[in-house]
């Protein structure tokens, strides 16, 4: 059996514990939220390079390849995005 005084110790532990819990919970969420704000600001930040390659007629294999890549992308990009929202809706 614990004394009082290694009760009240492990009491202390416990809301430190909690405490450390809830700042890196919280620490995170601010995370998660500062790069879903960045993934928000791709297509305005590089508005100039995707315009370009939609322009693209796919006429020679550099604009073939970057019109794939920029698929490819974009796939990744809402499916990131997606996960992000549906993790800082459930915080």
């Amino acid at each position: 059996m614990a004394t009082t005084s290694e009760v009240k110790a492990g009491l202390d532990d416990i809301s430190q514990m909690i405490r450390t819990a809830r700042q890196a919970f919280a620490q995170s969420k601010a995370r998660i939220q500062a790069s879903r704000n960045d993934l928000a600001n791709i297509p305005t930040t590089f508005s100039d390079v995707l315009a370009t390659i939609d322009g693209y007629a796919g006429s020679d294999t550099f604009e073939t390849l970057t019109q794939d890549e920029k698929a490819k992308l974009s796939t990744e990009f809402v499916a990131l995005r997606n996960e992000m929202d549906a993790l800082i809706t459930s915080f």
